[in-house]
C-alpha cells in the first residue's frame, strides 16, 4: 500500500456536454435532411422540375443488379426497394441538404466560440510586440 499523495490527471478532452450536443446531432440532422428532401419534393414543384431535368437517372425505382437478386436471404429488402419510388432523388437532394445543414451548424457554433472563447493568451504570456513605421534600412 502506498501513502504518497497522487495529483488526479487533467481532463484534456471535450466536456460531455458537448459530447451530447453532438450525438444528438448526428442522429437529428440525418433524420432532418431526409424530411426537408421529402417536404421540398412533394410541396415546391421547382425542385422536381429542376432535378427532372439535370439528373433524369434519380427517377424511379433503385436498379438491383441480378447477380443480388439471387440472394434470397435478402428478398425482403429487394422487395421493399421495388415498391420504393424516387429512392434515389430522395437521398441525393437529403445529402445535398445535410452538406449545407452541418455547414451552418458549423458556422453558428464558430461564431458561438469566438464570442466566448478563452483568452489568446495565458497570465505568463507577454502580447507580441507593436510596430511602428517603416523598417530602417542599413547601407554596409
Amino acid at each position: 500500500m502506498s501513502y504518497e499523495f497522487r495529483k488526479p490527471p487533467k481532463k484534456d478532452g471535450v466536456p460531455s456536454g458537448w459530447r451530447g450536443i453532438g450525438c444528438i446531432l448526428i442522429l437529428l440532422l440525418p433524420v432532418l435532411s431526409y424530411g426537408i428532401a421529402l417536404f421540398l419534393l412533394e410541396n415546391v414543384p421547382a425542385v422536381g422540375r429542376f432535378f427532372s431535368d439535370a439528373t433524369p437517372w434519380l427517377w424511379g425505382t433503385v436498379p438491383i443488379p441480378p447477380l443480388l437478386l439471387k440472394l434470397t436471404s435478402l428478398n425482403g429488402l429487394w422487395s421493399w426497394l421495388s415498391h420504393q419510388n424516387n429512392l434515389m432523388l430522395e437521398l441525393f437532394l437529403a445529402v445535398i441538404i445535410l452538406i449545407f445543414l452541418s455547414g451552418f451548424i458549423s458556422m453558428i457554433y464558430a461564431f458561438m466560440y469566438r464570442a466566448v472563447a478563452p483568452s489568446k493568451y495565458g497570465p505568463t504570456d507577454a502580447p507580441p510586440p507593436k510596430r511602428r513605421g517603416k523598417r530602417k534600412k542599413y547601407n554596409r
